[in-house]
């Protein structure tokens, strides 16, 4: 590695470069134009390279960027997992180099599949990254799709508003797209200058039809009767929060709070995840003291609670949500059904042994099997708890059960003040496209607020302050879109794709 930095520093600077861009295209620093040239300074430093070589630099640039991109790992497990603070650097390092491996392959597969065909690059290059992308990102239990690319345009509504048909890796496909088509114009601009015309030609159309149809999409007129939501964010101290002499306290918060939001006359009252101190349902007097509050209020309460089941001797707990009607009577329940990695349970247990999950006062989890939808004056909420919101397959299922909203509840408090819940909100704009449904978010710590259906963020709230959010949303009016019906075809055709083209490339077709 010495010997590399002193013979060909200028590569390893480029690297780390584009790793710094993308960090700059999320939140908080949300300087998303960037998005359209980051890789620019990869793809040089790559070009030439052996596909060793390149699959080095290309880590290097992962590294950067997750590394720096995911550094509220460390407040979250040093604060909450009460790890020492080299042993949490150690596992912030691990998942960084697990994250930067894709990058890395991405690299090493575009030199050994592309060479010096600039051609196949320009139609390879996209579709390798989605299909990379789309596989990090859907695994049942580790999938990880937090910094996916496509994220970063949440506040570019033009550009996100294909994702009803692609999802968000359509518009990870478009990002990379319009970056190696930028490479290559510049490269091909003093030498063959005809060729160089032909990829910012081609280039600029897609990006023109794709904007085209996004603004056109958000000229579409939504028109339904209004639901008015009330979002209570606590702002309940982790530490306190299951601590039995600060039961009552955290209660009365909630009450107080309740109360004030619905002299608004909201039709629906939304606490955050975990937010009762007790077992609902399982608890008698916390139990009353929901039902009655709805009752009292007239108004119906969803909120997260933790339900458990025992049996056998073992005894498994879930991250659940219920809907206390305005009558004051338990509507449903949803359990949770993609759990997170040292939240609620550890990774890879026989290796990171040293390492608890952070929820310690309850055992194990399970999970949840099915996508519930709750009835809410007239309307129907599908629900999502924490970091499933990142999980586009996973959010369209309660569309496709019938929801007209999402309600997504949450407690970001473990992520301090860092960028972490900022990241966690904007992701939730796409979720909102794909599925073309308004989504209301309460947390506990913040970011609470509400998404519309075109992925227009509003009436957010700060971080750690105790809030009574009033918004209305228009529940959707129109049938599935394409991504609710059909999932991620867009993705499955950029990993047909990927396999097609490598294949091709075996006849070794002469660069362009």
């Amino acid at each position: 590695m010495k010997n590399l930095i002193l013979k060909e520093p200028r590569p390893l600077l480029l690297s780390a470069l584009s790793g710094i861009v993308l960090v700059l295209i999320f939140p908080r620093f949300d300087v998303e134009v960037l998005a359209w040239f980051a890789f620019i300074p990869l793809f040089s430093a790559i070009e030439g390279q052996t596909p060793q070589r390149a699959a080095l630099f290309g880590f290097i640039t992962g590294m950067v960027f997750y590394a720096w991109g995911l550094s509220w790992v460390n407040n979250t497990l040093i604060n909450y997992g009460g790890l020492p603070q080299i042993v949490s650097f150690m596992v912030l390092g691990l998942l960084a180099a697990y994250l930067s491996f894709y990058t890395a392959l991405f690299c090493y597969l575009i030199r050994r599949v592309c060479k010096e065909n600039s051609g196949l690059l320009f139609l390879f290059a996209p579709v390798l990254w989605t299909a990379l992308e789309y596989i990090r990102s859907t695994h049942a239990e580790y999938g990880f799709s937090w910094l996916g690319l496509g994220y970063s345009q949440f506040k570019s509504l033009p550009v996100i508003q294909m994702a009803e048909i692609t999802g968000v890796y359509g518009v990870s496909w478009l990002i990379m797209l319009v970056n190696v088509g930028l490479f290559l114009a510049w490269r091909s601009w003093k030498e063959r200058p005809n060729m160089g015309v032909r990829f910012l030609s081609v280039t600029m159309l897609v990006l023109a039809f794709w904007l085209g149809y996004g603004s056109l999409a958000l000229n579409r007129v939504t028109q339904g009767p209004s639901l008015t939501v009330g979002l209570i964010q606590g702002n309940v101290e982790q530490a306190l929060k299951w601590n039995p002499v600060y039961q009552k306290v955290v209660m009365a918060k909630y009450r107080d709070l309740t109360l004030k939001a619905v002299e608004s006359k909201p039709q629906l009252i939304v606490w955050p995840e975990t937010a009762t101190p007790f077992f609902y349902s399982q608890h008698p007097a916390g139990t009353e003291f929901v039902n009655d509050l709805a009752r009292q209020t007239a108004t119906a309460i969803l909120f997260g609670s933790p339900y458990k089941v025992s049996k056998d001797g073992n005894t498994t707990h879930y991250n659940s949500a219920y809907l206390v009607t305005e009558a004051g009577v338990a509507q449903n329940r949803y359990d949770k059904m993609h759990l997170v990695p040292f939240g609620e349970f550890v990774p890879f247990r026989k290796v990171l042994f040293f390492v608890e999950k952070m929820v310690e006062m309850i055992g194990n989890f399970g999970r949840g099997e099915k996508a519930t939808v709750f009835d809410v004056a007239g309307h129907k909420a599908g629900v999502s708890i924490c970091y499933e919101m990142i999980f586009p397959d996973l959010i369209r299922q309660a569309v496709k059960n019938g929801a007209d909203f999402l309600v997504n509840i949450t407690n970001d408090a473990w992520f301090g003040n860092s960028a972490a819940s900022y990241q966690h909100m904007s992701m939730g704009a796409l979720r909102a496209v794909e599925n073309r449904v308004p989504i209301v978010r309460a947390a506990n710590t913040g970011v609470s607020g509400t998404i519309t259906a075109n992925g227009a963020l509003k009436d957010e709230t700060e971080l750690f302050v105790e809030a009574a959010q009033i918004t209305k949303i228009t529940p959707r009016q129109s049938g599935l879109t394409f991504y609710s019906a059909y999932g991620d075809v867009f993705s499955w055709l950029c990993l047909l794709a990927t396999g097609l083209l490598a294949f091709t490339a075996r006849k070794n077709i002469k660069g362009i």
